[in-house]
C-alpha cells in the first residue's frame, strides 16, 4: 500500500551518503496477510464461492512472496477447496461497492505452503520508497505525482495492497527537488536516490523510468506497448530490470510485482534449504541497560518468521547472549535483524556469521 509519511527536520549532510545507511531504517508490519476484500456484485452462494477462492489466491501469494505459484497444481488442488481454509467472512457495503471480506486459517496456509515447498514471508517487511518518471507520448518527461498521474499511483497502490508490501509516495517538495532531478530518476543514478531517500526513513528505493516503445519493437507483440526500467537499492547492493506491459497502469502493476518478488526472494524463508545442523546460534547484544530492554529484545527475536525460539543463556553487566533456534539460516537472521534500526552490528563492515553480535539502541 502507498503510505503517507511525517518528514523530519532536515539535516545537512556532512559526508557522502553510502547505500548502507538506508539499511538503519524501521521495517514496516504488514497487516492482513492472512485476509482480503473481494468486490462481488450481490451475495449469491456462486459469488461467494468465487470470491473465496480469489481471497485465498490473494493470501497465498502475499504470504509467499510468489507470483507465479497460482500455476502450481497442488495450489490449484487447494483453490479448488478455499472454504476449508476459511476462518470467517462477511460482506461489507460502501456506497461504490459490495464487498466479500475474508479471513483465512494462518496455521493451513502456512503449512500448504510449507508442503508445496514455497517460501513463509512474514508481516516485517522493507518500506520501499517509488520515484517514478515517465516519458508521455509527446515526448515530455515527467515525475509521476499525485497531482500529474493519480490513476497510476492508485494502480500502484492496488497492486501493493495484494503482494502485501508497503510503499512510500515522496512528497517532491522543495526538499526533494534539491536532492533530485528528473535525470536522476530517469538515469537511476544511485548516489542521488540514495540521498533523496534517506528523509523518510526507508529499507529500499525503486526508481524507474517508463517510455512507450517505438513502432518497430510494438510490432513484435501487439500486446507490449508500454515499458519501465527499474533500479533497485536495498541494503547496501543494487538490483535493476525490466518490465512491459500494453499500457502505463500494467507496467506499473507489473513494477510492483517485481519489486515484490526480488524482496522476497531475500527475506521470505525456503523451509526446503534448510540445514538441520544448523538451525541454532547465539547472538550477544550490547548496551542492554534494563529489564524492560531484555523483554523488548526477546520479543523482537521471538516476532521474526525465521526464529523458533529465543532464550536468555548468558548476561554480564549490559551484554547478555541469547541462543536462537532458526526456521532458517543465519543469512535470513541477519537479513530481519538489518530491518529493524533498534539493532546495529558491532562491525558493520564484515559481518561475522559465527559470532553475531550488536548494538541494541535505547
Amino acid at each position: 500500500m502507498i503510505k503517507t509519511v511525517t518528514i523530519l527536520p532536515r539535516f545537512h549532510l556532512i559526508l557522502l551518503l553510502s547505500l548502507w545507511v538506508l539499511g538503519s531504517a524501521h521495517a514496516g508490519e504488514v497487516d492482513g496477510l492472512y485476509s482480503g476484500k473481494v468486490a462481488v456484485a450481490d451475495q449469491s452462494t456462486r459469488t461467494q464461492s468465487d470470491a473465496i477462492r480469489q481471497g485465498l489466491e490473494d493470501v497465498f501469494i502475499k504470504v509467499s512472496g510468489n507470483s507465479t505459484l497460482l500455476s502450481d497444481p497442488q495450489i490449484k488442488l487447494q483453490l479448488k477447496q478455499a472454504k476449508s481454509y476459511l476462518r470467517n467472512y462477511r460482506f461489507e457495503q460502501t456506497p461504490e461497492q459490495l464487498y466479500l471480506a475474508v479471513n483465512f486459517d494462518q496455521d493451513k496456509v502456512d503449512k500448504q505452503l510449507r508442503d508445496s515447498g514455497y517460501r513463509i514471508w512474514d508481516r516485517r517487511r522493507p518500506e520501499t520508497i517509488l520515484w517514478l518518471a515517465i516519458k508521455e507520448p509527446n515526448g515530455e518527461r515527467q515525475l509521476v505525482s499525485e497531482n500529474s498521474h493519480f490513476e497510476l499511483l492508485a494502480s500502484a497502490q492496488n497492486a501493493a495492497q495484494r503482494r502485501g508490501i508497503e510503499i512510500v509516495q515522496p512528497l517532491l517538495d522543495l526538499d526533494d527537488m534539491q536532492n533530485i532531478n528528473i535525470y536522476d530518476i530517469w538515469g537511476g543514478f544511485v548516489h542521488q536516490l540514495a540521498q533523496a531517500s534517506s528523509r523518510y526513513g526507508v529499507d529500499s528505493v525503486l526508481s524507474a523510468r517508463i517510455y512507450r516503445l517505438d513502432n518497430t519493437e510494438s510490432e513484435q507483440n501487439i500486446d507490449i506497448q508500454w515499458q519501465a526500467d527499474w533500479t533497485l537499492l536495498e541494503n547496501g547492493s543494487t538490483i535493476s530490470g525490466t518490465v512491459a506491459g500494453v499500457d502505463q497502469a500494467q507496467v506499473v502493476v507489473e513494477l510492483i510485482n517485481s519489486l515484490s518478488d526480488t524482496l522476497a526472494s531475500k527475506y521470505a524463508i525456503d523451509f526446503s534449504l534448510l540445514d538441520p545442523n544448523a538451525q541454532r546460534t547465539v547472538i550477544t547484544i550490547n548496551n542492554l541497560a534494563s529489564l524492560r530492554q531484555y523483554g523488548e529484545i526477546l520479543t523482537f527475536f521471538r516476532s521474526l518468521s525465521v526464529v523458533n525460539s529465543a532464550n536468555l543463556v548468558s548476561q554480564t553487566g549490559q551484554v547478555a547472549q541469547f541462543e536462537l533456534s532458526l526456521l532458517g539460516n543465519v543469512d535470513n537472521l541477519m537479513d530481519a535483524i538489518a530491518l529493524d534500526s533498534r539493532l546495529s552490528p558491532v562491525n558493520r563492515f564484515e559481518a561475522d556469521k559465527q559470532n553475531l553480535e550488536y548494538f541494541w539502541k535505547q
